[in-house]
């Protein structure tokens, strides 16, 4: 900028006598204030990126200067028009068109109050070159703030791209936690109840063989077809746990309609076993239908084991807003006290997981009772199905 503003000071300079139609216009020549002044205002540009304002104002007073004094105005006006684009790049709108005002009334009234209108086109050559510097300047600093925009819009949506992917993370590593928790209930349900049942059946092999009873044989079979079914449920448990990332895997969910099979099973070890189903009997959802089966097989679970040879009265009412669950056994005599294991555990657990209420404990007039409601709204009912079966 420096060179190029002493060169052009130089070329004008030369012309001391400018011939023109109304008159002759006198410059002062070429001397070293003049060739002062212009290295002022180009100096000053090495500090306009930190102080834009000042710059701006040395360059236009040096100009102002040379006009007053008599220099012929400069092919253009390049430090001026350097320090009008800084100031547009890094002024906001309001203060960089405040500034521009005085700049260009100061340049363009210096000159024609000096010269006369015979200067008009170098006048209107500066304007233009210090508004198209400015403009310039303003398309800059929007395209930077643009692009600053759009790198953080970038950054917020990588971030929310990496929260989302650990919270699809985290959400997939729950829901997997969730079903393995409830494999695990469904496993010992299993186990326990179905090794419960092999355990009496062959408690009574024994005493048949002790007393010579022929109806050992038949005893047999039914512990290894029970055995058989203990099996196939563990393998299929099993399974699901190793497809459990798969989602491929689908559980056979047993229900209320299997109850009398259950209650068969039990009577079959020679448990005195009563079931009484009242109310409106119908299909629940399957959630309901699942956990209620399995708290019956828990509750027959533990009367086998804690009150062998007590009769056990299961009742099922159908209530039109809920489901109860009454199992009770007599104790049988002396029975031992029941501390809160797996299985009763896991009976709390699927009640608050559906919402309901359970009472577990010793019966006022002796035995073991296991009370639950479970909340089973009639018209809840169709949709949870549907849903499921979609």
């Amino acid at each position: 900028m420096t060179l190029a503003s002493l060169f052009g000071f130089v070329e004008r300079a030369r012309q001391i006598v400018l011939e023109a139609d109304n008159g002759t216009l006198h410059y002062m020549g070429l001397d070293l204030p003049g060739a002062g002044l212009t290295l002022v205002g180009c100096a000053a540009l090495l500090w306009r990126r930190s102080f834009p304002g000042w710059v701006l104002a040395v360059a236009t007073l040096a100009t102002v200067a040379a006009n007053a004094t008599g220099y012929p105005p400069a092919p253009l006006p390049y430090a001026v028009v350097v320090a009008a684009f800084t100031v547009a790049q890094r002024w906001p709108l309001p203060g960089a068109a405040v500034a521009l005002v005085p700049v260009l009334l100061g340049m363009a009234g210096s000159a024609f109050a000096r010269f006369g209108t015979e200067v008009d086109d170098e006048v209107l050559t500066e304007v233009l070159a210090v508004l198209a510097a400015w403009a310039l300047g303003r398309g800059y600093r929007l395209g930077r703030i643009r692009t600053r925009l759009l790198e953080d819009r970038t950054r917020l949506l990588e971030q929310q791209a990496r929260h989302l992917t650990q919270e699809q993370t985290t959400v997939a590593a729950l829901a997997a936690a969730h079903e393995r928790a409830h494999i695990a209930r469904e496993l010992h349900d299993v186990v326990a109840n179905d090794v419960g049942i092999i355990v009496a059946r062959a408690g009574a092999a024994r005493r048949c063989e002790q007393l010579g009873n022929s109806g050992s044989v038949e005893v047999l079979a039914s512990i290894e077809s029970l055995g058989r079914e203990a099996l196939t449920d563990m393998r299929r448990l099993v399974g699901v746990l190793q497809s459990i990332d798969d989602d491929v895997a689908q559980v056979t969910r047993p229900g209320l309609d299997q109850l009398e099979d259950l209650v068969a099973k039990v009577a079959a070890t020679g448990t005195d076993v009563r079931l009484v189903v009242t109310g409106d009997r119908r299909k629940l959802a399957p959630t309901v239908e699942l956990n209620a089966y399995r708290i019956v097989q828990e509750s027959l679970t533990n009367a086998m084991k804690h009150a062998s040879g007590s009769p056990v009265t299961v009742r099922v009412d159908f209530g039109p807003e809920q489901l109860r669950l009454h199992v009770r056994d007599l104790g049988g005599g002396g029975s031992p006290a029941r501390t809160p294991g797996n299985g009763l555990v896991g009976m709390r657990q699927r009640v608050d997981l559906l919402g309901g209420g359970l009472h577990t404990g010793p019966a006022p007039d002796g035995g073991f009772v296991v009370d639950c409601v479970l909340p089973a709204p009639a018209e809840e009912v169709a949709r949870d199905t549907a849903g499921a079966d979609r």
